[in-house]
């Protein structure tokens, strides 16, 4: 049995049970005499005829723990063992068959060994292949006997040896707990429990102002909570730091702006690592941490071309967050960071430029560091793009790493003696490991979380324990290939540990800078908690205590119910459908006014009460009985109110039925419920009908008020004659029987008022089924205080989306009016009463409220690349009057000092200025043209706004946003349901010019280049008849470009980050296509080759004059290109990263001169690139054919003219994206949002 590395031997012991009697073994399991070893006894436990009744022997081996007399064996007991177990013949030795194995023993796994160890056939037979065919068979004479090896091992210095990990409380056993995978997030935990354990990064990370960004206990704990990304990792570091359970990471990747399909996709490490860094960095900008990301992981580094001859020196100092190190074709860290910073000879054709001074030199060029960061991160390549498979593939090759490593020898020579002569030696602290292919892996982390000890942890998503150092270091190395004869001499297990070893390797590694140590990683966790921003621990406490009432709650379900009331007060306060809020209605449901008046009276009652303790809790709510009455009312036929059941109809809509029937209001509440409701759909729902509340008991009960005009009406007049009524009861107010064959029937009365532009429930009037309907106009009016020959209209709300004028002249049963229905009344001269209101009657207002939704419009701040300014007014400045529809909005001047300002009309500018740039929500329909939409928007902006240069956009639920045309109808791309709960966005913006003309420009987006890597994106409007020259002329108004270099100016297209064609100016702009990128910038070298072969037409045509050049490197390029330009070619390029089907960047030309070496043509291409030496040299550079297959350059010596000569070959550069947007629906890269 092989020695476990870390982990001694404890004890060990071995014994023989002599087995005298094989066919005495009866029972059907026996143990063996008992021996000791390592504090425990064990038994060799033996099946005969096997545990399963298979006809093969079973075998184990089984420990007990030793305890005191009177003592109980503990819960926890474990004991690991490695163990042997031989059977073999007595007389002959030789002929035995052994098998071992290894198990934790515990409470739940008490026994452990082979269940088929051998056929009974095979005890007797000598043709036993297990028993190498020897001569005798196992068992002879009826004797056998069994061996048993027992060797306990010590795993006390990390606990879990073997460990199932069922059951284990991390928190208990490492001081930790993980973090829980969402499908492919484990790569997500890895790097942030190796943040949480920097505690210098934790402490920072607490001080990142987030109070702005927090929420009420109630809301972050609702789906409308969206945190940020320092909020959400400050949470999930005071989370790790005090919970006992393992923590999800759901939250932080929400505020990623991150979808399950990410969840579920294994991102980049290194590119997710960098992203976060930049989120950090801008939450921290403003505040008094800015810039300290950098003190703890950035260090410098200098790439540098030294004159081997001559005094000369171009360098260039650079930030770095990590350092990239190659794996392939190293053995360890060392050699790799020797590799680094090798120096690569300039010389023989190969010289360096050094200037007019002295011309071509022998020099070095190279990289060093200039400083290193008290947190070092490393990224080793294991993982690399292969064009010959067209896809990552991962280098598992042996790659060792120290425990410490000392760096000064990687420093400056040319730095201060002094500083290099400081404590520059590393302590690994971190090992990032990724286990698996490149398509199915598993990342987990090793760390040493503290300074003054050598206990490692390893941090398994959901799981943290104690780890020995082989297991950090030698487990994570990789492995080198073995040959297959070498493989195949290995025993099943060592090739499994091969197999093993070779897919599990470190990935990055974290150095912490010894000398920093005490701050990196204090003693005292004092540090962490006084930094816990106040708002983290009380958020969390207030979720907490919500999610515990959610849990009453849902268990309160179960013996209470909600029982809800609509009173005279609900109706009155009722705007819409129907007679109250309803939640059953989500179209019409506004959330905003839940618990307001309008919301029915809600009581919490047992489920079990009697249904009569209704009526006492709701005649205590209307101040009809005393607070302190609790006795429960038996009878209610004497009472001023009775509870009528509302329904919900087929049609929709909620209306008042009839009361509950007497035998089911002695039970109780419950049974009420289920006898008398829907429960599909209607809630417990009454409506309280107070006797004295009926039309014409209120005008009994109430004084002949002064007769008003219509135009004079208010409606709290009303409500106040209503509520002066109180509890009084006259003797004659009696109710009607309103069952279903009953000759009453309980009507509700709405009122449209044509000056509030609102209707609102008045009342209700129980009347008899044959009365003529016009009977009920008299008391209508009187109860409005109109004369009582005011003509009135009346209208039945059948549903919303269905309001039918009543004939007044039928009965209530001949215009099958019903219990509940609900009658709406106007004026007849409501039309003449609302003037230039929006709605001339009741149907134009049933209508709206069917239709509404509920907006809010802001201003459009456009970024500097997505819209062309040209057209738009500014927000501080106009001189146009009012050609703009702005009337009065001139030029506003600052005042340069304080003083009053009193000028009436530069008040009225600043009021107006003002307007323009407000947000304000307000209500629409969806109905709605654009030109009624617009002239809202308008009308709230001021009135010396034009409607018609307004320019409306609307905003998606991911903020983007769509501009409206003047032609639209808002119902061509609203949904037909829009909930009142849901608010849309819109945003608008002033043009100097109407929008029709406006509408006749073309947007064109088009990228300008100050570099092949650096670019500005404008959004120019050009006339859909113009050409490209007009748009390169719209442009060239915008950049600070001089217009000598306008004759070098190129265009090019691409498409999904790949070279599409060269546009010519005297293009039309209807012949672009739409989904093309457009690419322009100053290119001499490329025109000069491109317009000698009249392949393109310049710009301007004037001559070329050399001497305008001001950049020595772009002369030089343009004079070779003159020179060469009938024997030189041109080549497309692309940007890709890892995968060759995924581009990325701007695609673009290459001029290819013959003769020239691929290193000269890569140093020509850093120049056009922009980059740095040490930057540049991450891009590794391929060929690739028209399906993007190829394979990498190696060979600084090829020359790229004789390649695509043979065939049509394309440049590719391999290197990270390092814009932080996705730019396609395919882009693989990662997206903090």
């Amino acid at each position: 049995m092989k020695p476990i590395p870390d982990y001694p031997v404890k004890d060990e012991a071995v014994y023989v049970w002599n087995i005298k009697d094989w066919s005495s073994l009866k029972d059907e399991k026996v143990r063996s005499p008992a021996f000791e070893c390592g504090g425990f006894t064990w038994n060799i436990l033996l099946f005969p005829r096997g545990n399963n009744q298979n006809n093969s022997i079973s075998l184990y081996m089984e420990p007990h723990p030793i305890v005191k007399e009177g003592e109980e064996v503990p819960n926890d007991w474990y004991v690991c063992a490695q163990f042997g177990l031989d059977m073999w013949n007595p007389l002959h030795p030789d002929c035995h068959l052994p098998s071992g194995s290894h198990h934790r023993f515990s409470k739940s796994d008490t026994d452990w060994g082979f269940s088929s160890l051998i056929d009974h056939k095979h005890l007797t037979s000598t043709s036993n292949r297990r028993t190498n065919h020897h001569s005798h068979a196992l068992l002879e004479n009826n004797q056998l006997n069994i061996t048993g090896y027992v060797k306990v091992i010590d795993d006390s210095s990390t606990g879990v040896l073997w460990h199932n990990f069922v059951d284990y409380d991390s928190k208990k056993n490492a001081g930790f707990v993980g973090l829980n995978n969402q499908g492919a997030t484990c790569y997500l935990n890895s790097l942030l429990q190796s943040y949480f354990t920097t505690k210098i990064f934790r402490k920072l990370v607490y001080q990142i102002p987030t109070i702005n960004n927090s929420s009420s206990s109630v809301s972050s704990s609702s789906s409308k909570f969206s945190p940020t990304v320092p909020l959400s990792l400050q949470r999930i570091f005071y989370l790790l730091s005090t919970s006992n359970d393992p923590i999800g990471t759901l939250e932080l990747t929400k505020s990623f702006g991150w979808d399950s399909s990410d969840a579920f996709t294994q991102h980049d490490v290194q590119e997710l690592n960098r992203i976060l860094m930049d989120r950090l960095e801008t939450a921290m900008k403003g505040s008094e941490i800015e810039g300290k990301l950098n003190d703890i992981f950035v260090g410098k580094m200098k790439s540098y071309i030294k004159c081997v001859n001559v005094s000369y020196e171009s360098s260039r100092v650079e930030d770095f967050w990590d350092i990239q190190l190659n794996v392939r074709g190293f053995k360890n860290l060392q050699e790799s960071f020797k590799n680094y910073i090798e120096i690569e000879m300039l010389d023989g054709e190969n010289k360096y430029q050094a200037g007019d001074d002295y011309g071509y030199q022998d020099a070095k060029k190279g990289v060093v560091f200039e400083s290193f960061p008290p947190v070092l991160h490393l990224q080793l390549k294991r993982f690399e793009y292969d064009f010959m498979v067209d896809d990552l593939v991962k280098i598992d090759d042996l790659y060792e790493f120290p425990d410490k490593i000392d760096l000064k020898p990687f420093l400056d020579e040319d730095l201060p003696q002094e500083f290099k002569d400081q404590n520059w030696t590393y302590k690994l602290h971190g090992v990032l490991v990724h286990q698996g292919s490149i398509s199915n892996g598993h990342y987990y982390a090793m760390i040493k979380p503290n300074a003054n000890d050598d206990v490692w942890l390893r941090f398994d998503d959901d799981k943290v324990w104690k780890a020995t150092k082989t297991q950090v270091f030698n487990e994570n190395f990789g492995a080198n290939e073995l040959a297959q004869e070498d493989f195949l001499k290995l025993t099943r297990i060592e090739q499994q540990e091969n197999l093993l070893r070779r897919v599990t390797s470190a990935y990055m590694l974290v150095y912490y800078r010894e000398s920093d140590l005490p701050e990196i990683l204090p003693d005292s966790d004092n540090m962490m908690l006084d930094a816990i921003p106040d708002h983290i621990p009380k958020q969390i406490k207030d979720e907490i205590e919500e999610r515990e009432r959610l849990e009453r709650v849902k268990q309160e379900a179960l013996y209470f119910t909600n029982t809800k009331f609509i009173t005279t007060s609900t109706i009155n306060n009722h705007i819409g459908f129907d007679l109250c809020l309803d939640p059953t209605l989500p179209k019409f449901y506004d959330e905003s006014l839940s618990g307001s008046l309008c919301d029915p009276v809600t009581f919490k009652v047992k489920k079990d009460d009697p249904y009569y303790l209704l009526y006492t809790m709701i005649g205590k709510h209307l101040k009809y009985f005393d607070e302190n009455d609790d006795e429960i009312i038996k009878d209610d036929k004497e009472l001023p109110f009775r509870l009528v059941i509302v329904c919900h109809r087929n049609n929709h809509t909620n209306r008042v039925d009839s009361e509950v029937v007497e035998e089911n209001r002695d039970g109780t509440i419950n049974s009420a419920y289920f006898k008398s409701f829907n429960r599909k759909f209607d809630e417990f729902l009454f409506y309280l009908e107070e006797v004295n509340k009926d039309i014409n008991n209120i005008n009994t009960a109430t004084k002949s008020s002064e007769i008003i005009d219509p135009k004079d009406f208010k409606f709290d007049q009303v409500f106040a004659k209503i509520n002066n009524i109180g509890q009084e009861v006259y003797p004659d107010f009696k109710f009607h029987p309103i069952y279903e064959h009953s000759n009453h029937i309980i009507i509700f009365i709405k009122y449209f008022d044509p000056i509030s532009q609102e209707i609102r429930a008045l009342s209700h009037i129980v009347i008899s089924k044959d009365t003529v309907i016009s009977k009920i106009i008299k008391p209508i009016n009187q109860l409005l205080n109109f004369d009582e020959n005011t003509i009135l209209q009346l209208y039945e709300e059948l549903s919303p989306a269905k309001i039918e004028k009543i004939d007044t002249s039928l009965t209530f049963e001949k215009h099958e009016l019903s219990n509940g229905d609900i009658i709406s009344v106007q004026v007849a001269n409501a039309a003449e009463l609302a003037g230039d209101k929006k709605f001339k009657d009741l149907k134009e207002y049933y209508k709206f409220m069917l239709t509404r939704i509920h907006i809010q419009v802001k201003p459009f701040k456009a970024e500097i690349d997505e819209e062309d300014s040209d057209f738009v007014v500014e927000e501080n400045k106009n001189g146009n009057g009012s050609a703009n529809g702005v009337d009065d909005f001139k030029d506003i001047d600052e005042p340069k000092d304080v003083e009053i300002v009193d000028d009436i009309s530069t008040l009225k500018q600043i009021e107006t200025a003002k307007r323009i740039s407000k947000s304000f929500d307000f209500w629409i329909s969806t109905l709605y043209t654009y030109q009624e939409l617009a002239e809202e928007i308008a009308s709230k902006l001021g009135p010396n706004v034009d409607p018609t240069y307004l320019r409306i956009f609307v905003l998606n639920n991911q903020g983007s946003r769509y501009p409206l045309k003047s032609s639209h109808h808002l119902s061509t791309f609203l949904p037909k349901t829009v909930p009142v709960n849901q608010i849309i966005s819109f945003e608008y913006e002033l043009l100097n010019i109407k929008l029709r003309d406006y509408e006749n420009l073309r947007s064109i987006k088009i990228h300008w280049l100050t570099s092949l890597l650096q670019y500005q994106l404008f959004e120019l409007l050009v006339p859909k008849n113009g050409s490209v020259r007009d748009l390169m002329s719209k442009l060239l108004n915008k950049v600070s470009t001089p217009a000598k270099d306008y004759k070098h100016i190129l265009v090019w297209s691409g498409n999904n980050h790949s070279y599409n064609d060269l546009i010519k100016f005297d293009k039309p702009i209807e012949e672009l296509q739409d989904g093309i990128d457009l690419y322009a910038g100053v290119f001499p070298s490329e025109v000069e080759v491109l317009s000698s072969h009249d392949v393109i037409k310049r710009y301007t045509e004037e001559t070329v004059d050399v001497d305008e050049f001001d950049n020595d490197f772009i002369k030089e390029e343009f004079l070779l290109s003159r020179k060469l330009s009938k024997s030189l070619n041109i080549m497309t390029a692309f940007h890709f990263y890892k995968n060759s089907s995924y581009h990325h960047g701007i695609p673009f030309l290459l001029a290819v001169f013959p003769e020239e070496k691929f290193g000269e043509t890569k140093e020509r291409l850093r120049k056009k690139l922009g980059l740095g030496i040490q930057a540049f040299e991450k891009i590794r550079f391929a060929l690739a054919d028209n399906q993007d297959k190829g394979a990498y350059i190696d060979n600084d010596d090829m020359n790229l003219f004789d390649e695509i000569g043979k065939a049509p070959l394309t440049l590719a550069l391999d290197h990270p994206d390092r814009s932080s947007r996705r730019q396609g629906q395919f882009d693989k890269g990662i997206s903090i949002k």
